[in-house]
């Protein structure tokens, strides 16, 4: 009791809530700029801007295939800033989660602009820009939507062709790209990816959406959801994206430790999965001393290195947004590669860790804010599960563990196929009243 009388009054516990837990909230409809656009309002104009944007981030190989003029990812980025524009502004409230994510991309902006001096492109630059801007997006237009769950089972019902293709993919031996494999793994000829250039992208994102369709299950006890997270589920597995069974896993393991704990005892047997030899061999040949020379030589362990190397030279805002460690930069080829470890060159131009590409391009200033937001995720989304023990919040929190760990292995804001649907998810409960 002493001790908890001592942290509410120590100085740690003033200044967190004043950066962090704080309830303080601001309609953006009394800022200048909801005031201009207040009248610029149309009903469901938001929620189909959303709905398409998602649909051709999630079924781009078909997009590309069928209708070429809108595979371009601007075009799915041009219909946010529609839903935005046509939101009802009043719906759409500022506090510490919002004010820390627009700190965010405004020191983004800013090192942007001292990366231009640098003469680095500028189109490249605020093409990463706008890579930030759609998860900050997402969460805007989704607080304004009345309707917010049945949006959120709008994402549930529109994985399920992802999963069903994913599982074709697998069980009839689609050819997949060797790149997807290690020269060295064994007993696995084709990883589930359905219409993504990767199969990690899949694996992540159905491993997000099946995490909250347990929330639904749980929640409304109908058996199509449980139906629909089984087969999410098992499509991630196919994907054999150890980065979204990571994330799945962390996900589950949270909700199992804060709705029933005693289930967290059962989690070892997730264990005989290792008995599967796809599985076991996917995971075991992680550890192998032949794949961490190959990762210190082209891999992860050198891309590390190498994006500290580059840190240091742009420790406070970093080298611009989009300007290292991701697709981005690979293809539009970052004059930033050039100043790599080994005198220019690259032996790999991905990062593969979401938190490292953000403190290259942002440097520490952007790290602190988009971890002052985290931060605010967690807060908003513990103190909604506590005020009313709704699983489906305590869900969403696992979904968002799950987005997180994956980012520790994967570039999760550069693929707006994950990134707008874990916004659409933040902004729809974190706002709910």
């Amino acid at each position: 009791m002493q001790i908890r009388e001592a942290y509410y009054t120590s100085y740690f516990y003033k200044i967190s809530k004043c950066l962090f837990f704080d309830g303080k909230v601001f309609p953006v409809s009394k800022s200048i700029a909801g005031k201009a656009f207040q009248k610029l309002y149309y009903p469901y104009v938001s929620e189909i801007c959303l709905a398409l944007s998602v649909f051709l981030f999630w079924y781009e190989g078909l997009v590309t295939r069928y209708l070429p003029v809108l595979a371009n990812h601007g075009v799915a980025s041009v219909l946010l800033v529609i839903g935005l524009l046509f939101a009802k502004k009043d719906k759409i409230i500022f506090n510490k989660l919002q004010f820390w994510y627009l700190g965010f991309l405004v020191l983004s902006l800013v090192s942007a602009l001292f990366a231009i001096i640098n003469n680095i492109g500028g189109t490249l630059l605020i093409s990463g820009w706008l890579l930030f801007l759609q998860f900050g997006l997402a969460i805007f237009i989704a607080q304004s939507i009345k309707e917010k769950k049945r949006i959120l089972k709008g994402l549930v019902f529109l994985s399920v062709p992802l999963s069903l293709v994913g599982i074709y993919q697998f069980v009839f031996h689609i050819k997949t790209s060797a790149l997807w494999l290690s020269s060295f793994e064994q007993g696995i000829d084709t990883r589930s990816f359905a219409f993504f250039g990767s199969p990690n992208v899949l694996g992540i994102i159905l491993s997000i959406i099946a995490i909250l369709t347990l929330g639904f299950y749980l929640k409304e006890r109908k058996a199509y959801y449980l139906v629909i997270a089984v087969l999410d589920i098992l499509t991630v597995g196919f994907t054999f994206s150890r980065s979204a069974w990571l994330g799945l896993a962390a996900g589950i393991l949270l909700i199992m430790l804060a709705y029933k704990p005693k289930l967290a005892f059962f989690s070892p047997a997730l264990l005989l999965l290792l008995l599967i030899p796809q599985i076991k061999n996917r995971i075991t040949a992680a550890f192998s001393g032949q794949y961490l020379t190959d990762s210190s030589l082209d891999g992860r362990i050198w891309s590390y290195i190498n994006g500290v190397h580059i840190f240091k030279q742009y420790p406070f805002l970093g080298s611009g947004p989009g300007s290292y460690g991701g697709q981005l930069a690979a293809e539009n080829a970052s004059p930033v590669y050039l100043q790599s470890i080994q005198n220019g060159y690259t032996a790999l131009y991905f990062t593969d860790n979401q938190y490292l590409e953000i403190l290259v391009q942002t440097g520490v200033l952007g790290a602190i804010t988009f971890l002052g937001f985290i931060i605010c995720v967690f807060a908003a989304l513990i103190d909604k599960f506590r005020g009313k023990r709704d699983i489906l919040m305590l869900c969403v929190m696992g979904s968002f563990v799950c987005f997180l760990v994956s980012g520790l292995f994967a570039n999760v804001l550069e693929f707006g196929a994950v990134a707008v649907p874990m916004g659409i998810i933040l902004g729809s409960v974190v706002s709910e009243d």
